[in-house]
């Protein structure tokens, strides 16, 4: 004779523990996002490139552009400074 135990959990209980969004929340942004046709995930990256665009005044993928672009990083620009500086200081 076989038993079959069943456990019902709610979406609260399943959700991970570092979740900080309340569950109603997750829910309003899962129906938002389904009725643009899209998913949570991608609703939320959107919302976030948009917020980053509309504050700095340009698009997160240009931010990552020029963070990983040398030219506009301080560490290159201070490697240059102190170039500078040293060969002053040879040339004297």
């Amino acid at each position: 004779m076989e038993t079959k135990i069943t456990f019902v959990f709610s979406k609260k209980l399943l959700a991970p523990m570092s979740t900080r969004v309340p569950l109603e929340v997750q829910e309003l942004i899962d129906n938002l996002a389904e009725s643009q046709g899209s998913d949570r995930a991608k609703w939320l990256r959107e919302a976030i490139d948009l917020k980053i665009e509309v504050e700095t005044g340009q698009s997160s993928s240009e931010h990552v552009k020029k963070s990983k672009n040398t030219k506009y990083s301080s560490v290159f620009k201070n490697v240059f400074k102190n170039l500078k500086i040293f060969s002053s200081i040879k040339k004297a």
